[in-house]
Parts: structure tokens; C-alpha cells; sequence
């Protein structure tokens, strides 16, 4: 039994996808069926229930499930102590984001154990839009950013799924239907903020062969806010990227699930996770661990 086959295992867990656990790990789909196989074959048990559609957990499955977790904590473990070993007391972490998704979104909870854990090292956060991100990584600008996947070009691990949420003036006649679609959209004007999440909602228009009046574009999140709040127009944009100091009652704009749902998948990416600084190599581990845990992403109340 090996690492790699336990952390097939519980990411197939966590998908109930061979074929969502295979982009995720960055590993072909023979490669996941293989590391499943296995470690079945070895532990003379079958850990997973193969469906059309899910894959789900048997009795045992749910029981070793456990215990996969304890024993990748374990070996995490163990290679902090290695990483604290090859002087990560000190040094400078650059990281490249995105926007809010990542900054406000999911990067605290990374930050605030990782500075726990080696408050001696720098860690430098720089800013922009998902492209010019994309770019500093490439360029080593950066020792780690966030991108959207999927992403061919970059080695990366995912982070969190993110969901597209319209954004409508509280009084605002489409708050009175129980489920909005994309084409509802189209009689109300519109604004667009930067960056992926307007580049997806264009690209759902258009591929729906939808119109839509296009009031303001590239507008920045806060701004943005503002202005659907004061009647101007909906909008859309990521979840992970919504202010949480308030609860939806004390917002001044209400967020809504669009049908069928629009997501978009976040993940840290560096130019080569072979070649990583100790300090780099140390925030990788630290963000799946997190990632695996289910400590990242927070539900917002919509």
C-alpha cells in the first residue's frame, strides 16, 4: 500500500468521480482505476460502488475512508518535519492571486496556519487578473499563484470548486421566481466584472445564443456590489469572492443560484512542483492538507 494509492482513494471519495478525481490529481483516468484496483487487490476488499453516473463508498469503503485520512496526515506530518529540517525558519514566499476568490476567499485560512507554523518566513502577496497571474508563473515572477483550471500548461493541485452567483437589487422582480436560469438575465441590464467570472457568463450567453444588454464592463467587485445594490443593473460573480462580514438579511443586494449551476475550479500552480523552494514546497503540502480536510472554502448563507 502506498501514499499515492490512499490519496487516489480518498480524492475518488471526495469526487465520486474517476473522471473528476483524475483532473484533479492531474493523473490520467487509467491511472486513478489502476491506484483503485490495487489497492483492493492488496486489501482483498472492495472499497468503492461503481454506478452510472456516481461512485460511491461500500460499508468497508466508508470505514477504511477514516483511516486513509489518518494515515495521509501522518505522512504530511512527517514531511513537515523534513521541510523544517532544510532551513524553512527563514526566507521570502512570493504568491501570485487572482482576486478576492483567492485572496479573501481561500488564502486566510492558508496564511494563518502556515505562519503559525514558519512565522520567519516572508510570504509576499502581488495581485491581478487571472491571465497576468498566469504569466508571473510562467515568467517565475512568482513562486506560486492561483489559476482556473483546467490548465494543461501548469503543474498544479486543486483548491476548491467556486460557484457563479447572480447578484440582483433586493427589490428587483426576479427575487419573487424560486429558480433563475441564465435567460432571465437577458431582459435586465447587465454588469460585468473582470476577470473569469465575466469571461464565463459571456461564454454561457453566447453559447445559450443569448442577448444581453451589457450596462457597465470591467467592473471591479466592490464597485460592482455597489452599484447592483444602489438598482443599477444584476450582475454575477464567484461565491468565494462575496464579502463575509455580513449575513445575507444585512446585505444590501441579494445573491442567487443560477439553474443549471455555473462553477469554476481554483487551483495553486507553480511552474514545476519538482523544483519548489523549501518555503514554496511547505505551502503546497500546507494547502492540500487543508484542501483534503475541508478547511478552505466557507458556504455562504443564500
Amino acid at each position: 500500500m502506498t501514499t499515492t494509492q490512499l490519496h487516489v482513494f480518498v480524492t475518488v471519495a471526495q469526487t465520486q468521480s474517476f473522471t473528476r478525481a483524475a483532473i484533479f490529481l492531474d493523473i490520467s483516468q487509467s491511472a486513478v482505476s489502476h491506484a483503485i484496483r490495487s489497492l483492493e487487490e492488496e486489501l482483498g476488499v472492495i472499497l468503492l460502488t461503481r454506478g452510472k453516473s456516481l461512485i460511491g463508498l461500500t460499508s468497508v469503503g466508508h470505514s477504511i475512508l477514516s483511516k486513509a485520512h489518518q494515515a495521509l496526515g501522518l505522512f504530511e506530518a512527517i514531511e513537515q518535519e523534513a521541510c523544517q529540517a532544510k532551513n524553512l525558519q527563514k526566507g521570502v514566499l512570493k504568491i501570485g492571486s487572482f482576486g478576492p476568490s483567492f485572496s479573501a476567499g481561500l488564502l486566510p485560512a492558508i496564511l494563518q496556519e502556515f505562519n503559525r507554523r514558519y512565522p520567519q518566513i516572508q510570504v509576499h502577496i502581488e495581485e491581478a487578473e487571472d491571465q497576468v497571474v498566469r504569466q508571473w508563473i510562467i515568467d517565475r515572477k512568482v513562486d506560486l499563484g492561483s489559476i482556473i483550471l483546467p490548465d494543461k500548461g501548469l503543474q498544479h493541485i486543486h483548491l476548491a470548486m467556486d460557484n457563479v452567483l447572480l447578484v440582483l437589487p433586493r427589490t428587483h422582480p426576479l427575487n419573487q421566481k424560486p429558480h433563475l436560469k441564465l435567460a432571465d438575465c437577458a431582459d435586465s441590464p447587465f454588469i460585468l466584472t473582470k476577470g473569469s467570472t465575466g469571461q464565463i457568463m459571456m461564454d454561457r450567453f453566447r453559447q445559450a445564443k443569448l442577448s444581453v444588454n451589457i450596462l457597465y464592463s470591467n467592473m471591479q467587485i466592490m464597485s460592482m456590489l455597489s452599484m447592483v445594490s444602489n438598482g443599477a443593473g444584476i450582475s454575477a460573480t464567484a461565491e468565494l469572492s462575496i464579502p463575509t462580514s455580513q449575513s445575507n438579511e444585512d446585505r444590501p443586494y441579494a445573491l442567487r443560484a443560477i439553474t443549471p449551476a455555473l462553477t469554476r475550479e481554483i487551483g495553486l500552480a507553480a511552474h514545476s512542483m519538482d523544483n519548489l523552494s523549501p518555503a514554496a514546497s511547505a505551502f503546497v503540502a500546507l494547502a492540500g492538507q487543508l484542501q483534503r480536510q475541508g478547511k478552505l472554502a466557507s458556504v455562504l448563507n443564500y
